[in-house]
């Protein structure tokens, strides 16, 4: 499961040890799962060591755009799923990739601002 908080650049880790292009391109697709909207992003890979793990930085920019190369992106709260591609070259379309099946699948869960998790500090009980 991805978790993403918004307005900020969200750290993803992945282990897409199935890939096999020696270096290729990620795209990246959302699709929520009460709308059905989707979101496709390229993203760089990070890892110091591709053979053992994936990782990329996603920023949730919270602004309106229409699907931005690189990952930027602006999505709803709320659950989605995810799939990742490869391909050869930098592309916004799952037809372009290598071979149109996903190297990964999951949940995503774009959490807002306000965050869902408070915290109180208690002085005093009294009974």
């Amino acid at each position: 499961m991805i978790v993403l908080q918004k307005d900020s650049s969200n750290l993803v880790v992945l282990s897409l040890t199935t890939k096999t292009l020696l270096s290729p391109y990620y795209l990246f697709e959302f699709t929520n799962e009460q709308t059905g909207d989707q979101v496709l992003f390229n993203a760089v890979d990070t890892s110091a060591y591709e053979c053992r793990y994936n990782s990329f930085t996603v920023i949730e920019t919270g602004s309106t755009f229409t699907n931005l190369t690189g990952a930027t992106i602006n999505v709803d709260m709320g659950s989605w799923e995810y799939k990742v591609y490869e391909s050869s070259a930098s592309t916004l379309t799952v037809s372009a990739c290598t071979n149109q099946v996903a190297l990964d699948n999951g949940k995503v869960v774009i959490l807002g601002n306000n965050n869902f998790f408070t915290t109180t500090t208690v002085n005093s009980i009294y009974w």
